[in-house]
């Protein structure tokens, strides 16, 4: 199954992915920086929950556009009133009901709730025009968009530091408040660029939206899954080293798994049959020696970085670094079969690689559950050994499908 109308101007002008994941290398320095500077000045458990917020926000704020802004890259779409208020309206109910949810919780303080509400819906309305203006022939502004919410991060930690604050609601209060703009900004040029194109409601290709919605959540899920588990698994302490831990060694992976899913559904898309195992392959190999020289550094590295940015109050050691960034690995793996079937796949594939989801991200949570008993480093490892299983299927059912007509 191929896209229609913006398939041929997306191929054609489309980056590799190892150039999107240097694009944003710059994103995952500025996020690396902001989060150490607000572990370096926040309480432990301010930036505990701090870190949950940010992982309820790359979580929900990917779900809020519930699949819709995924049709932009399998068919034209014109950015019109109706899609803005249907992005909007999503946004507020998804925040509202993650802001509720945790309020009631105490997973965070009443306000850090509401502000996280805020910034999911800011950051659904980000997502979707960064993913309309990739398939407009906008990757520069798209990318600017997709990274926004790292610079925004920086700026947080930034002012926190400078100005002393030792609470979490106030960068909580910037976060939201950058994500809100660049919002605003991503859908004027949307709006501008996107004048042509299907006027048909989203709902007639409704069904198709929920399986990309599917693919969206679980990916996102799989990502942030840890930060999850930790608070309930352990406490907000080891959530809190797991933030600094995932700043310095498992943010630089998941660039290079947001690299795949920017780059490789474009490139695939519209290409020949007879192509595309060529084009994964030609993405692939540069990405593994990234991969290689990244772990050996961040081994070295990670924990001199870590200890000097947070004025050493968490320290973390070699082996847990580099159970970290297998971690990182796997998750760079589970972006190419979602990749390659968003391209290639027809709607069956799409339903069973959300079943494949659902089980893999079973046997993730599985295995952080048997390996909490040996703290952080086992529970990152029994997380990746769980979630392996269910890729290596994927991988195999995406190769399989790229090269049918």
């Amino acid at each position: 199954m191929t896209a229609i109308g913006t398939s041929a101007r997306v191929v054609k002008g489309a980056p590799s992915s190892l150039f999107a994941a240097l694009g944003f290398g710059l994103s995952g320095a500025a996020f690396t920086l902001g989060m150490l500077l607000l572990a370096r000045v926040l309480p432990v458990e301010a930036y505990g929950r701090f870190t949950l917020a940010v992982a309820l926000f790359n979580i929900f704020g990917l779900l809020t556009p519930m699949g819709v802004d995924q049709l932009f890259l399998r068919g034209p779409m014109r950015a019109g009133r109706g899609l803005l208020a249907f992005l909007i309206l999503s946004g507020l109910v998804v925040g509202g009901v993650v802001g509720a949810v945790t309020g009631l919780l105490g997973g965070l303080h009443r306000g850090e709730a509401w502000l996280t509400a805020l910034a999911i819906a800011g950051g659904g309305l980000v997502a979707a025009t960064s993913t309309g203006l990739r398939a407009w022939e906008m990757p520069g502004a798209s990318m600017l968009l997709a990274i926004s919410a790292s610079f925004i991060l920086l700026l947080a930690g930034t002012l926190t530091v400078l100005l002393g604050i030792k609470h979490g609601a106030t960068p909580l209060a910037i976060f939201a408040a950058g994500n809100i703009v660049f919002g605003a900004i991503g859908w004027s040029l949307l709006r501008c660029r996107a004048k042509d194109g299907d006027v048909g409601h989203p709902a007639r290709r409704w069904r198709e939206a929920g399986s990309m919605l599917g693919l969206v959540a679980l990916g996102t899920l799989s990502l942030q899954i840890e930060r999850i588990v930790i608070p309930i698994l352990l406490d907000l302490k080891d959530l809190a080293l797991f933030g600094v831990l995932a700043s310095v060694a498992i943010f630089p992976f998941r660039l290079l798994a947001s690299g795949v899913g920017f780059t490789l559904a474009p490139r695939l898309i519209g290409a020949e049959p007879a192509r595309r195992q060529a084009i994964v392959l030609a993405e692939a190999r540069p990405l593994l020696a990234v991969i290689i020289v990244a772990t050996a550094g961040l081994a070295v590295c990670g924990p001199l970085l870590a200890t000097m940015v947070t004025g050493g109050l968490y320290a973390i050691s070699p082996a847990l670094v580099f159970a970290a960034c297998v971690n990182g690995v796997g998750k760079v793996a589970m972006a190419f079969p979602r990749a390659m079937l968003t391209a290639a796949g027809s709607p069956a594939d799409l339903v069973l690689l959300n079943g494949w989801g659902v089980v893999g991200l079973a046997l993730t949570v599985s295995g952080a559950l048997a390996g909490a008993a040996y703290g952080i480093t086992g529970l990152l490892w029994g997380a990746t050994l769980g979630g392996a299983i269910p890729t290596l299927f994927t991988l195999h059912l995406a190769w399989r499908r790229l090269g049918k007509d």
